[in-house]
């Protein structure tokens, strides 16, 4: 056995240099491991500090900068290698601080028992790196929501014999595994394969440094991360890969425990982290081949009350309801993808990150031209609406437009009334001012509501809900009559504007659009009703959030993803009941609800608890096998049809060449083949009703996606 070794790290760690240390080079007379990390620890000594606390969110935001950790050799010199963590990492936090408005200051440490200790003495606020989760580790810090699964990889020498991993796992008493000190992969060996010999090194080694050694046979084996041993493979091939350790690891970021706040705003940009990674990669296919390869119609919009928004937490929208038939024709599913500015819809749908936009645009001769300029045309008119002055009531009266004269219009340049407005400078003496582009149509009519800009323009469809709940807006002026509404699409796509132009042909003026509408624009009752209900920034999502909020600590849940869920199951109804026999707001079977210790499912904290214990479960039992991003979507789908019908959906997915680890357009395709005879007859867990657990994911997946939208 190759004796107890030490690197002389603190030599390196005392120069101006943050290289790292060569292992084969830096020997010497060798010494105890536990010396070795003394030495090094002595480099770097506790911070004086005056806190006895970490600081609170309220401090972080008041200081304009957050404190956060990383170790010397984690520089920005190199090369960036596809794959890296520490850069993954500081690129999302460095994200994360510029969300929330905030500068980083990095603090850089020598080791991993640095790093803890900085953090236990309050000098810093997070460790934001790929940290594995362990027992030992979480006697003494908060976690967050994990960020990546990853796997542990046994390194060793390329001239390891191809039957290295047999003869270790047969003979494993003389296998020898050198980690650096304090390492999580000790705890790891130690839990898996306790048999093993685990020999110290110094403290502050990185997966290259330990390559090195490997490479020079100064050891033989240790272990690294899957992820870092993948971004050595792209360059070296001095070291291989000898065996996969059997358990997956949750990396994560670190916080101390008295830092709850802090820890809820990184747990919910993770959250949302997490939804943006399984979104559809940009593509601009025609609409033939999107639905013979069963991927969703993704309509961009945005967010109002005449297009797209969230009531009582059910999707509606005269857009959506419109768009939602046209998927179901045609038989295809439907994705709604929200814009902040009708710039940004035509950027989004340039880039192939939407296949169509449904938000109530006008199709002008002027617009035409410039979306023609950008690759982009439009569908025939789906609606016709009038442009209309706003003003406020208490205002000078305005009866024709030589009334105008010396009065101001403030309006959006992006927006088709902007040309409107500017049609009356020169004929009638009117100012047009240009709105800051965030203001939304809403927030104009609000203002001149308020009597904080004079005027503005909208168009009647959208102002006949306005006026609805805003007694103090009056159109006295149509500007404009029967301007066309169109759906815009890329010019590539023919076959998509062969599609939308029929579906309209045949819709338009018909009993299904004409009901569609009214209830929209023309029934009052229903506006406000719609308004007053309708979700938006700040406020509750359903009568339970703080309750969700309480149970999905423990067990790092989105409470957003649960609110959806349980909608989706109950219409937030704790009295609700299904012929199955499942009760209450999470729709559990009182036998299932009894074995998780929960006997009342029509009591709410109950029904909850027992919902959010029983997705941890079916979510465990996928979580060695899936990326973090993709684990929920498989436990929804298991909670739905049960966790045998997705692994049987799982082992068909591989048959048909699909991933059996990505759930939308993959494992989806095969749990819908699972209701057909020739599938389920091969099946264990045989027949399913295969639409249900696929639409069950998707609708909450969407309704999750306007929730994070709404308390970002």
């Amino acid at each position: 056995m190759f004796k107890q070794i030490v690197f002389i790290l603190y030599i390196t760690l005392l120069s101006a240099c943050d290289s790292q240390v060569n292992v084969a080079n830096s020997l010497e007379k060798p010494i105890k491991a536990d010396e070795a990390v003394t030495k090094v620890e002595k480099v770097i000594s506790p911070r004086t500090h005056a806190r006895t606390q970490a600081r609170t969110w309220s401090e972080i935001k008041g200081s304009g900068y957050i404190i956060a950790l990383k170790l010397n050799y984690e520089t920005e010199d190199g090369l960036p290698r596809s794959g890296s963590t520490s850069t993954y990492h500081r690129e999302l936090f460095e994200r994360f601080a510029q969300n929330k408005g905030l500068k980083v200051r990095w603090l850089k440490v020598a080791s991993f028992t640095s790093m803890f200790n900085e953090l236990k003495l309050f000098n810093a606020d997070v460790i934001p790196r790929h940290l594995t989760i362990t027992k030992k580790r979480q006697q003494n810090f908060n976690f967050t929501y994990p960020l990546l699964r990853d796997r542990e990889v046994l390194v060793g020498p390329v001239d390891t014999p191809k039957s290295a991993s047999k003869t270790i796992l047969s003979n494993s008493d003389e296998v020898t595994v050198h980690l650096p000190a304090n390492s999580s992969y000790i705890e790891s060996i130690n839990n898996v394969f306790p048999h093993w010999t685990v020999e110290l090194l110094p403290e502050g080694l990185n997966s290259e440094g330990l390559a090195d050694a490997i490479a020079e046979h100064v050891i033989d084996y240790t272990v690294v991360d899957g992820f870092s041993f993948d971004v050595l493979n792209q360059y070296r091939n001095d070291v291989k890969n000898v065996l996969t350790l059997p358990r997956g690891i949750d990396l994560a970021w670190a916080v101390n425990f008295n830092a709850p706040v802090l820890l809820h705003h990184l747990n919910e940009f993770i959250s949302v982290h997490h939804v943006l990674q399984i979104r559809e990669p940009n593509r601009t296919i025609d609409f033939e081949l999107l639905r013979k390869n069963g991927l969703p119609l993704r309509v961009i919009t945005r967010n109002s009350p005449s297009t797209y928004f969230l009531w009582r937490s059910k999707l509606m929208g005269f857009e959506y309801e419109l768009m939602k038939k046209f998927a179901k024709d045609n038989h295809v599913k439907l994705e709604m993808v929200v814009a902040n500015s009708y710039e940004e819809m035509l950027q989004m749908l340039k880039d192939g990150r939407g296949d169509m936009i449904a938000a109530g645009l006008s199709r002008s001769a002027e617009r035409s031209k410039k979306i023609a300029k950008a690759g982009l045309q439009s569908s025939i008119r789906y609606n016709r609406v009038n442009e209309q002055i706003v003003a406020h009531r208490d205002s000078a009266a305005i009866n024709t437009l030589a009334d105008l004269k010396g009065r101001t219009i403030t309006i959006r340049k992006t927006s088709s009334f902007w040309q409107t407005a500017q049609a009356l400078v020169n004929d009638y003496g009117v100012k047009v001012v240009a709105a800051e582009e965030s203001l939304s149509s809403e927030n104009l009519v609000a203002m001149v509501d308020s009597k904080t800009i004079d005027l503005t323009i909208g168009d009647d469809d959208f102002l006949s809900i306005e006026k609805s709940f805003r007694e103090n807006i009056v159109t006295p002026l149509t500007l404009k009559e029967s301007v066309p509404y169109a759906y815009l699409f890329r010019a590539g796509n023919p076959q998509l504007r062969n599609y939308l132009n029929q579906y309209i042909r045949k819709i338009y003026r018909q009993v299904f659009y004409n009901v569609v509408r009214s209830r929209y624009f023309n029934n009052k009752k229903r506006q406000i009703a719609y308004k007053k209900a309708s979700i938006s920034v700040g406020e509750n999502l359903s009568p339970y959030d703080d309750i969700v909020r309480k149970n999905v600590v423990e067990y790092n849940f989105d409470w957003r993803l649960i609110v959806s869920q349980m909608y989706q199951e109950s219409n937030f109804n704790p009295k609700a009941s299904n012929p199955s026999g499942a009760e209450g707001l999470m729709q559990m079977l009182p036998r299932t609800a009894k074995e998780l210790g929960v006997t009342n499912l029509h009591e709410p904290e109950q029904a909850i608890s027992s919902g959010v214990k029983y997705l941890n479960w079916t979510r465990d039992r996928f979580s060695k096998d899936l990326p973090v991003q993709e684990q929920i979507f498989f436990s929804l789908a298991s909670y739905n049809a049960g966790y045998g019908h997705v692994k049987d959906a799982q082992r068909l997915a591989r048959k048909m060449g699909l991933r059996d680890d990505k759930w939308f357009n993959n494992v989806e395709k095969a749990m819908l083949l699972l209701q057909k005879r020739e599938y389920y007859e091969k099946a264990r867990f045989g027949y399913v009703r295969g639409t249900e657990p696929v639409n069950y994911v998707r609708q909450i997946h969407q309704r999750y996606l306007s929730y994070i939208r709404i308390t970002q």
